[in-house]
């Protein structure tokens, strides 16, 4: 293996990190917040963007205490969204990866409907994240993305309120959002595109063999792939922030997870050789970083799944590692 990375300075990881913990403890979106009085009675409303759209949400009578309460507590994180804008900004403008804005204003939509904090986000979507935490650099060619896939254990996953469709909440990052139908026209679709061609696919565990393809989401009018070792990356996820606007929580799998799940997929991915590829280009950057930054966590995990089973686990982990010119002993802290 022939990777050499930059190093991230420490100040820059640091911001990262006081920024990642700021946004995962955001209760309440900034907006503006403002009264309109309707036949005599003021009431307050707060307007706030989200992906492509603006969205006028109700709060209540503006003589309601816990209604003013809570407009207080919108306008106080206005003005902390905005000091974490100019952090997101001095963190892109020193080359940390920032999402196309396609993905950002879609995870900001599934942001604003709440189902960030109730899945893990994986794939590239998720790599883009591992710069900061692993100290280094990552290469460009691997973080670009025309897609988001978006995991979840629990297939009782819906919006914060209860009642929203996977495609309306989509359809505030792009208008032109649709369905995919698959293969069994009456199941709930998994697979959402837009007209540029962008996809949303939503993901579960495999839990056995005779899973139905897709797993229902019922509250949300959508269906999920089930697919094998999706358990295994996202257990016990870390939290993250996307470079977005004032920043976006995301959870997403520990890098050491995600770097040997991408070996093994490598070796699944038959005739699609360009998904092969990128495959084994992210674990090999993840695995080159983690040798720096984390060996420990990079060996627990290689060990973890190798034994999990031969045929399925550790011979594509070998294959895998033969292919980047690394043996299982390289992986060892």
């Amino acid at each position: 293996m022939s990777v050499t990375l930059k190093p991230i300075p420490l100040t820059l990881q640091t911001l990262y990190a006081d920024l990642v913990q700021q946004v995962q403890a955001v209760a309440e979106r900034s907006a503006s917040v403002y009264e309109r009085e309707i036949k005599g009675i003021a009431y307050l409303y707060a307007k706030r963007t989200v992906g492509r759209t603006r969205r006028d949400m109700f709060l209540g009578r503006a003589d309601d205490e816990t209604v003013r309460d809570r407009a207080a507590l919108i306008n106080e994180e206005s003005q902390r969204a905005r000091d974490r804008g100019k952090v997101v900004s001095l963190l892109r403008n020193a080359g940390v990866p920032a999402p196309v804005s396609a993905l950002a204003e879609v995870l900001d939509a599934l942001d604003e409907a709440g189902l960030l904090k109730q899945a893990v986000v994986v794939g590239t979507a998720a790599y883009q994240c591992y710069a900061v935490p692993v100290g280094h650099a990552l290469p460009a060619a691997s973080l670009t993305t025309q897609d988001a896939d978006l995991a979840t254990a629990s297939l009782a996953l819906s919006a914060a309120d209860g009642e929203e469709t996977l495609e309306t909440i989509l359809k505030r990052a792009d208008a032109t959002f649709r369905p995919v139908p698959g293969l069994d026209r009456a199941a709930l679709p998994s697979h959402f595109r837009s007209a540029s061609g962008f996809v949303v696919d939503l993901l579960t565990p495999q839990l056995r063999r005779t899973d139905p393809n897709p797993m229902p989401l019922p509250a949300l009018q959508a269906g999920a792939t089930p697919l094998q070792y999706l358990q295994w990356l996202i257990t016990d996820p870390m939290p993250a922030a996307v470079l977005y606007r004032s920043g976006i929580a995301v959870n997403i799998p520990q890098p050491a997870r995600f770097a040997v799940h991408k070996l093994i997929i490598a070796q699944k991915r038959g005739g699609d050789t360009a998904k092969r590829r990128k495959d084994l280009a992210q674990a090999e950057a993840l695995i080159a970083a983690l040798k720096a930054a984390d060996p420990f966590a990079l060996s627990d995990a290689y060990e973890d799944a190798a034994s999990q089973g031969i045929t399925g686990w550790k011979r594509p982990l070998e294959r895998s590692l033969a292919e980047l010119g690394l043996a299982p002993d390289d992986l060892a802290a």
